[in-house]
């Protein structure tokens, strides 16, 4: 089955809106207008025909899409195209051309944006700390006002916007113990000589053996 993909530029036609899917799935549409310029022989540029696409878009970027987009806005819708047809109440036949998108976003020749990134679960509101009143009541608890009677000092691990960073202060190092001074070895002793006896001119007695 073969599928075409279009790459439309326009003008928000109204608000996104947000909704769920039954399974609990977010997903938001908005519509935009395409309106073409064409250059005459003289130079002059005529606006030519408007087309309006009808846009749909699922999970992160539907979140995204409805945070970001305004009614008017120019942007630039990427995505595959599909063409509906259905019977209204007096039996006619309608035709709606849509986009099941996968990238949106502003057109920044006409203009300029800021870009914040944010986790998958934090742009779906699954991230209870992301809450902005969140965080602002963890800051108002971790910051410390010096200049306060009574209040004590910021601790050294803790910046000036209140967030704690995750360093231990360093360690004194431990005093280094002297080692005792050598001793002195004591002087050796030299032992006395023993004399030994002239057997020529000593005084001795025999002495008889003892009979086995």
């Amino acid at each position: 089955m073969y599928e075409n993909y279009v790459t439309v530029v326009g003008n928000a036609v109204a608000d996104p809106m947000e909704r769920k899917t039954r399974s609990g799935g977010a997903f938001t549409t908005f519509r935009i207008a395409s309106t073409p310029r064409h250059r005459l022989p003289d130079g002059r540029y005529v606006d030519g025909s408007t087309s309006f696409y009808g846009v749909c878009v699922f999970g992160v970027l539907a979140a995204n899409v409805a945070k970001s987009l305004e009614k008017g806005q120019p942007v630039i819708v990427h995505g595959r195209l599909r063409v509906n047809e259905w019977r209204d109440g007096k039996d006619g036949i309608r035709v709606g051309v849509e986009i099941d998108a996968s990238h949106v976003g502003h057109d920044l020749s006409r203009g300029q944006a800021t870009f914040r990134r944010l986790s998958r679960a934090e742009a779906l509101g699954e991230e209870p700390l992301a809450d902005p009143e969140v965080q602002a009541a963890l800051r108002s608890i971790a910051r410390f006002d010096a200049d306060a009677e009574g209040s004590p000092e910021r601790p050294p691990n803790v910046d000036e916007n209140g967030e704690v960073h995750d360093t231990a202060p360093a360690l004194e190092s431990a005093p280094v113990l002297q080692s005792a001074p050598v001793l002195e070895s004591a002087p050796v002793l030299e032992s006395a000589p023993v004399p030994y006896g002239d057997p020529e001119t000593d005084p001795y007695e025999v002495v008889e053996a003892a009979a086995g």
